[in-house]
């Protein structure tokens, strides 16, 4: 993929909401914004359990694998 790539118009179809004109960035930036959403959800419902969460940043994850090469 190139960054010229990001500014690529698409038009997904979504079953429910129908067609959306957009660019593929910001379908990337919803992803990526999604996953947050998850990671803080299940870090909540964990804590409720009256567990201590863990990092969830995915830069952290890159630390520990890479402390074990």
């Amino acid at each position: 993929m190139y960054e010229n790539d990001l500014d690529k118009k698409i038009s997904p179809e979504h079953p429910q909401f129908g067609r959306l004109d957009t660019h593929l960035s910001e379908l990337v930036q919803h992803v990526v914004n999604h996953g947050t959403y998850h990671r803080g959800s299940l870090t909540a419902m964990i804590r409720q359990q009256g567990y201590s969460s863990v990092p969830t940043d995915y830069v952290f994850y890159l630390y520990e694998i890479s402390s074990t090469k």
